[in-house]
């Protein structure tokens, strides 16, 4: 159940490519606001020895909590996940290193109370690196194999290379994931389905069936022009970006992103306002994933599938679902197919995929596969 897992993303997109451009001030200002949160917390030391020593124990306690709340943002309230040990042991390594996390940019107020120091103050959170840490110690809990297709066009014509694919691309790959792409066919088969809007629930099946697939980030992305500036073309674009649970259709992350490009002609100028409009929407991937792995994000409470084997007869799969449903963390469970292959069940739960089958093993089933979204037990 702890083995070792990789992080595979299958990148097919109808995009542009563009010599990187530099970066402008306001893009840098945003990237960094993107990169970075700034909370507002309280810390307390007890005074031993001087209030200046104190002051300090009180201000790092401080950092510490801004880490605690920011990592914490990621994993469920009610999520089974928070009380593991392991999360534990992550979540204490991360905040005796909170230093490197974390910095004090504002002191609201502090005080000397009894013999306690108290202050508030505003801790800026480099929430990427965080992002690092939990992905490392979530790839145990879950593979999940991403494909990413977004038609795009400028001018409402359609536009054969990838701008903002290369932007996504280059942003994964930083952020330490792998990157696979798909062949050229396939590409095209993809971008066909997704333009004509035919993801019903069985094309939805049966692509990540194909692909071996759990996620699918999709959406559409269009430049226009909106006029000139000094001899340079301006085009303003906009991105609607969305991530599919292939197993559920549920959506796990959704949201809309505008950007602008200048440049002397209409095609670089549309090219980069779409680059540009990838670069703001890039920043929020990586914690959707995580929220989607942990079992948080704005589809808590995730849908999995588990693929039941060797079950003798439809009554031990009613008395099975009973003590599935009676379990904790557990929503709901539903059978959606029983032959002589056995059932493929979808069970709500508010947890990791690891934690659901450690709750399925300790019903006295056998887990024999897992991914983000999928768990295939055998029934003894």
């Amino acid at each position: 159940m702890r083995r070792k897992r990789q992080w595979t993303l299958f990148l097919g997109l109808t995009l542009l490519p563009c010599a990187p451009l530099s970066t402008s001030p306001s893009q840098a200002l945003a990237a960094t606001a993107a990169a970075e949160q700034s909370i507002q917390v309280q810390g307390q030391a007890p005074i031993t020895s001087t209030p200046a020593a104190a002051r300090q124990a009180a201000l790092n306690d401080a950092v510490r909590n801004a880490i605690e709340q920011v990592l914490g943002a990621y994993i469920s309230s009610s999520s089974t996940l928070r009380t593991t040990d392991e999360f534990e042991q992550l979540q204490q390594r991360l905040i005796k290193r909170s230093d490197g996390f974390g910095r004090v940019t504002q002191v609201l107020s502090e005080q000397q109370q009894g013999g306690t120091y108290t202050v508030t103050v505003r801790v800026t959170v480099a929430r990427p690196s965080l992002e690092q840490e939990l992905k490392a110690f979530l790839t145990q809990k879950g593979d999940p194999r991403i494909i990413v297709v977004i038609p795009e066009v400028i001018l409402r014509r359609t536009v054969p290379d990838p701008a903002v694919e290369t932007e996504v691309q280059r942003a994964l790959i930083a952020a330490g994931y792998r990157v696979i792409d798909l062949k050229q066919s396939e590409l095209n088969t993809l971008r066909d389905v997704v333009r004509g809007g035919d993801l019903d629930d069985q094309a939805r099946s049966e692509l990540g069936t194909r692909f071996k697939a759990d996620l699918l980030v999709t959406g559409e992305a269009f430049a226009q022009e909106y006029g000139g500036v000094l001899n340079q073309r301006g085009y303003t674009a906009r991105l609607e970006l969305k991530m599919i649970d292939l197993a559920t259709g549920q959506i796990v992350f959704s949201d809309a992103y505008t950007g602008t490009g200048t440049a002397p002609t209409d095609e670089v100028a549309g090219k980069t306002a779409l680059q540009n409009v990838a670069k703001t929407a890039v920043p929020s991937l990586p914690g959707a994933l995580l929220g989607w792995l942990s079992g948080n994000g704005r589809a808590a409470g995730r849908t999995f599938t588990v693929r039941l084997q060797g079950v003798p007869n439809f009554r031990s799969l009613t008395d099975m679902l009973a003590r599935v449903r009676a379990s904790a963390g557990v929503n709901a469970a539903q059978n959606r197919q029983f032959d002589n292959a056995g059932a493929l069940l979808e069970v709500e739960y508010n947890g990791a995929p690891e934690d659901l089958a450690q709750l399925l093993e300790d019903l006295g089933l056998k887990v024999t596969g897992l991914s983000a979204g999928e768990i295939t037990v055998i029934y003894p």
